[in-house]
């Protein structure tokens, strides 16, 4: 079980740094799917940047999640869905732009919970579940 969960890290880290490399070199080709407005595309580029800033730590957050709902342990997995979607990007989405952050602050939410609910749910599963398999051997 343990290998399985470093492979899977490994490969959702790759994927999600590949994405993120992506969107950091080419956001205008990402962008000009939805419109084609040379007026919309520079200022989306920029904010597009900072909405997928900690995309990789999105990975944690998949692999965290995995475990606890392929264990069976469905109050985790839930809770962190919340923790990272409801208790952290909610209220940062309302609260960034009234502390000096303006519309930007909106989309800097998300990878503040991305950094925020990623690490925590990951090294939840590491702590609760991860090292405990270490001491079945």
């Amino acid at each position: 079980m343990r290998k399985t969960v470093r492979l899977f890290t490994l490969w959702a880290v790759t994927y999600t740094g590949i994405v993120w490399l992506l969107i950091l070199l080419f956001p205008e080709s990402f962008i000009s799917i939805f419109t084609g407005d040379p007026n919309l595309i520079d200022p989306a580029a920029g904010v597009l940047k900072l909405y997928f800033f900690a995309f990789i730590f999105q990975a944690f957050q998949y692999c965290g999640q995995t475990v606890f709902k392929s264990l069976g342990r469905t109050r985790q997995a839930v809770f962190f869905s919340l923790l990272r979607k409801v208790i952290i990007v909610v209220p940062l989405t309302l609260l960034l732009p009234v502390l000096g952050f303006g519309s930007e602050g909106v989309f800097l939410a998300e990878p503040v919970s991305n950094f925020l609910g990623g690490t925590a749910c990951f090294l939840t599963m590491y702590l609760t579940e991860y090292r405990r398999w270490e001491q079945m051997i």
